[in-house]
């Protein structure tokens, strides 16, 4: 019997070689077994009970003494599930405590902490980080969004933002609905912006082509890079979220000043209904 499989499964030195002692030698007490492993006799007692409470022993009493017997390795299979569990359990308490320790980590520290993600799923929990901070979000959007997500996904998305009163402040490409809306579905951008809290400053369809979404809400700035596997990031750093606030505001200004700007938008003129009024209806 491998004593170092034992052990890489969960069982410690002492506990693999007292099992493997039982499954060589059967039934014996409790200082028998503590000589073959070289063990102190309390010890011996305590790994037997530890055994036992694990499933790979029984303690039968003979003769007036207690004596211990290997049961089936197929207890093995228990404890590998028991410790699975254990694992997922930590796992989910670790999800849940991280945003409390990451606070608590920068109220101490000045060094910023990158968090990474992948995927749908991933980009998906940027946005509810976006969502359980609370603050105002300051983004430069990419257009990419609506080749990566289907459009009822990411319009449900974008719905959650006032409902948590979060303002949105965007610059945004004047471009043309990605899908065709129907007069029931469709409402002014001026007028849907107004119930979504959304404010736009706009530029050209060709003045901004990078498949990159920029966004600083609250200490933190998120990156994604939309594309066949779409990836981002989370940079968690006051100073960094605010110079990207800072130099999303001198974009702004510049970007208002531009002959012609009250004409825009041209091509976006109206968007999907808003969730919260659809639903009212």
């Amino acid at each position: 019997m491998d004593v170092q499989f034992l052990e890489d499964i969960g069982l410690t030195k002492v506990q693999a070689e007292a099992y493997r002692a039982l499954v060589d030698y059967g039934v014996q007490t409790a200082p028998a077994l503590a000589t073959r492993i070289q063990e102190s006799r309390t010890n011996g007692y305590k790994v037997l009970d530890k055994l036992v409470e694990m499933g790979l022993a029984v303690k039968e009493s003979q003769g007036g003494k207690f004596a211990y017997a290997a049961t089936s390795p197929a207890a093995l299979e228990q404890l590998v599930k028991q410790q699975a569990q254990a694992i997922h359990h930590k796992e989910r308490r670790l999800n849940a405590e991280l945003p409390h320790l990451l606070d608590y980590y920068f109220a101490h520290s000045e060094r910023p902490s990158i968090r990474y993600f992948e995927g749908k799923e991933g980009i998906m929990a940027i946005y509810k980080d976006q969502l359980a901070t609370g603050q105002n979000l300051h983004y430069v959007r990419s257009r990419a969004d609506v080749s990566f997500f289907d459009f009822s996904e990411l319009h449900h998305v974008r719905n959650l933002y006032p409902k948590f009163g979060i303002e949105r402040y965007v610059i945004v490409q004047d471009v043309a609905h990605s899908i065709p809306l129907s007069d029931s579905n469709r409402m002014p951008i001026a007028e849907s912006d107004k119930h979504m809290l959304l404010h736009r400053t706009w530029i050209g369809e060709s003045d901004y082509t990078a498949p990159v979404e920029w966004a600083a809400y609250g200490d933190k700035l998120s990156i994604i890079q939309y594309g066949e596997g779409a990836q981002g990031m989370v940079i968690e750093s006051a100073p960094i979220a605010e110079a990207f606030r800072q130099l999303f505001g001198l974009l702004d200004e510049g970007l208002r000043r531009r002959p012609h700007y009250n004409e825009l938008p041209v091509k976006l003129t109206h968007t999907a209904i808003p969730e919260s009024l659809k639903h009212k209806q």
